[in-house]
């Protein structure tokens, strides 16, 4: 067993590699990275997430590293690039602090000082997020309330996705995700609609090859990316049957008698109960029949002849969805299991195929992505899908926030069941729950934490203070003089505002975010996303830190509790050893 020491110096080399291939990707301004392959094959993407997947990474640091990432991003939805920037950026201030002040760090205090950063992020930020970052988001927004009333979602999508797409994708990228939210919520609660679309997005959104992003649209109905096998065009309203078996052979009931003593009695008999069967859906006032799987020819002439339209090949996660969605009738008679209402049945051209569009009476609404690459394509929906996700996390903040609140004062009577639109975004917009993009949060951070009394580790908050700098230091990395005047500015607006508290007309004017004009509007950001951004950050150095060697070894890696006996651990040990594993251990 080889074994492989872990020092500081490692973990900032690890980390900055992945650095300086996001860091061109961050905002607006930055670029996308194109990967290559031998065979020609070739990617154009400024994704976070897709940018790490795609590298090959081999060193354990930097996959414990994309074990991080991806887990806050899957809770979030954002914060990929950001987070290996301060990531960085904290483990390059711990580097230069003690090579000043002792040479180098032993591995007892590199743990101390983790243990202690993490104790920062439960308590000291916890603090200035909540009793001074909140109020000043809440009095910022509330003095420029002009600006941001009626269009909060449209500027945290914007926000969102301006670092994502490019700058001639974000108009048209941000109309039809705006477009779809509000038709699929139709003034019902917002919170519910947001976990709803998160949560089936795979069966909520169709992509679609070769067109603009420009032909994206919002279309009523479910689609289905396979099309019709018989096609009738069934007028208004009818009954569908949703089953997961053929009709053909293997279509027989459970415990019926069949003599097999002859293949021509048998297939007759087969033939019979087939025919049954089918006889049953007329019975049933069946108009469409909706397969998960490839249906006997016969079974296709026997829809053409009684006008039953007949979708094959449908995924069954899909027609799972649909069921539950539609209240469904289950059936006794297998495969014959569920039948459901539709509004309606379509077909759509979309691109160069032809898809089938079931309606129900739910008002679904299918959101369609088009893009004229694959890889484009997949960023598109990527991003797509992490709005969701990042509005997800927002409006459950939101109304953890609130219902704390309401177990304060039970005098309040409105409820976090029942939030509309309206009442949700501009209750985010009161409570503090959004800033402006472009770095506010950071240099709200910053400062608070420096200035922060009753801390019990000043050196702790210093390093994670000069750290977040680095975020829209990076983004106004291509100006830097209006970085330092940014920072100047806000910083002495700050100091003012701390001492006249009460007086709205002395919150800052600044222009934060990317080319904003006197009369545009900033891009909003998620408070509670960007303090997640930071805890998550925070963990991750914690283990990078406390990892004391690597033991690369050639048995399994098992990650849960197992209880072997001795005969298992020898059979083990005789089996041949073909590739090498990689373990990371605390010290």
């Amino acid at each position: 067993m080889q074994e492989e020491c872990v020092s500081l110096q490692v973990c900032v080399s690890v980390v900055g590699a992945l650095e300086c291939v996001v860091r061109r990707c961050l905002g607006p301004d930055g670029g996308s990275v194109l990967f290559t392959r031998d065979t020609g094959e070739a990617l154009i993407t400024r994704h976070g997430q897709r940018v790490l997947r795609t590298l090959h990474l081999q060193h354990p640091m930097a996959r414990m590293v994309l074990d991080c990432v991806c887990a806050h991003a899957k809770v979030t939805g954002d914060g990929t690039k950001s987070f290996l920037l301060l990531l960085a950026a904290l483990l390059r201030g711990i580097q230069d602090s003690h090579m000043q002040r002792n040479g180098s760090w032993s591995i007892p205090s590199l743990q101390n000082l983790a243990n202690r950063l993490l104790a920062v992020s439960r308590k000291e930020l916890e603090d200035v997020v909540t009793h001074k970052i909140t109020p000043y988001a809440s009095l910022y927004c509330s003095h420029h309330s002009y600006k941001l009333e009626g269009s909060i979602l449209d500027l945290l999508i914007g926000g969102y996705i301006s670092g994502r797409v490019g700058i001639g994708q974000v108009d048209v990228l941000k109309r039809v995700l705006c477009e779809f939210y509000h038709k699929v919520s139709q003034d019902q609660n917002a919170v519910e609609t947001i976990s709803f679309i998160h949560s089936h997005f795979s069966f909520l959104h169709t992509s679609v090859t070769g067109l603009p992003i420009g032909c994206s649209e919002v279309i009523e109905g479910l689609i289905v990316t396979c099309d019709w096998s018989v096609w009738t065009g069934p007028a208004g309203s009818v009954k569908a049957l949703i089953l997961y078996e053929s009709f053909g052979a293997s279509f027989v009931a459970v415990g019926e008698n069949i003599s097999v003593c002859i293949q021509k009695d048998y297939l007759h008999r087969t033939e019979s109960i087939m025919k049954q069967k089918l006889a049953s859906l007329l019975d049933l006032q069946v108009h469409v029949v909706l397969s998960s799987v490839k249906q006997p020819e016969s079974v296709l002439q026997w829809a053409r002849l009684n006008h039953v339209s007949l979708l094959e090949c449908v995924d069954s996660a899909q027609l799972d969805f649909l069921s539950n969605i539609s209240a469904a009738e289950t059936l006794s008679h297998p495969p014959l299991q569920h039948l459901v209402m539709l509004k309606y049945c379509r077909r759509v051209q979309l691109g160069g195929h032809r898809y089938a569009c079931l309606g129900t009476f739910l008002h679904m609404h299918t959101l369609v992505l088009c893009a004229p690459a694959p890889g484009f394509l997949d960023q598109i929906v990527c991003v797509s899908q992490g709005v969701f996700a990042m509005l997800q996390h927002l409006s459950q903040s939101f109304c953890q926030t609130l219902a704390s609140d309401q177990s304060q004062s039970p005098s309040s009577d409105q409820s976090q069941s029942v939030l509309s639109s309206q009442d949700l975004w501009g209750g985010i917009l009161r409570a503090g729950g959004v800033l402006p993009v472009g770095g506010m949060f950071e240099f709200l951070l910053h400062h608070f934490l420096l200035n922060e009394r009753n801390s019990c580790d000043p050196e702790s908050c210093r390093l994670l203070a000069e750290a977040l700098l680095c975020l829209p230091r990076t983004l106004y990395s291509h100006n830097h003089r209006r970085f330092l005047n940014i920072q100047t500015r806000f910083l002495d607006d700050l100091k003012q505002w701390d001492k006249t508290k009460e007086q709205r007309s002395e919150m800052p004017e600044l222009k934060f975010g990317f080319g904003f004009s006197e009369s545009s509007v900033p891009c909003l950001e998620s408070v509670s996303g960007k303090k997640q951004l930071v805890v998550s950050v925070l963990q991750c150095l914690h283990r990078l830190l406390c990892v004391g060697a690597i033991l690369n070894t050639r048995c399994p890696l098992r990650t849960g509790p197992q209880i072997h006996s001795e005969e298992d651990e020898d059979e083990e040990e005789e089996k041949p050893k073909h590739s090498n594993s990689t373990q990371s251990t605390d010290a």
